[in-house]
């Protein structure tokens, strides 16, 4: 058991320390993985499916191979953005902005992405998988700039803290009022 902890305390640490960091950096690798590819036509599964959601999306004012470069243009960005870790909070909007079309052929093409009901084809569960993408999403904008790091609340918190123990004995347990994560921040 003590080992568990050991390993469990290690791998939180780790986590606090690289955690955000590597969230950000595997999903920027994601959209370069996707993205990249659908600047040559040809070269992307997902072309067809990128293709006719932009046309849809458009009303016909870009389509075909237009799209889907658009759409592999905008994927790069985005991935070469979250990979340098630059602009976040920028970074996120979009990135959310583009998940918003990337659901939409689960709605637009229920015949191309549903088998049955709740039973994905396999467009379906890679225009599903975003979900993850969105949550991490989420998690990096949370963490950029010093936000997550500790609670909205929590500097004003030990001040509060501070001043209610001068007017208590020492041995009162307000002081104490720092977190593990505030510790770790």
């Amino acid at each position: 058991m003590r080992i568990y902890g050991q390993v469990v305390r290690f791998l939180e640490g780790l986590g606090a320390k690289f955690g955000v960091t590597a969230l950000r950096t595997a999903i920027g690798i994601i959209f370069l993985w996707f993205g990249v590819p659908k600047l040559f036509p040809g070269m992307s599964p997902a072309e067809p499916l990128a293709s006719e959601t932009v046309g849809r999306l458009t009303f016909g004012v870009i389509e075909g191979t237009t799209a889907a470069v658009l759409t592999g243009a905008l994927e790069t960005v985005i991935g070469l953005l979250l990979v340098s870790g630059k602009l976040p909070a920028l970074t996120v909007m979009v990135l959310l902005g583009h998940m918003a079309g990337t659901f939409t052929p689960l709605f637009l093409f229920p015949q191309e992405t549903w088998e049955s009901l709740c039973i994905g084809t396999l467009e379906g569960q890679y225009i599903l998988k975003n979900l993850v993408i969105v949550a991490g999403a989420l998690v990096i904008i949370g963490h950029s700039t010093g936000r997550g790091r500790r609670s909205p609340a929590g500097p004003r918190v030990r001040a509060d803290a501070a001043r209610a123990g001068e007017a208590r004995a020492p041995s009162t347990a307000a002081s104490s009022s720092v977190s593990a994560s505030d510790r770790a921040g």
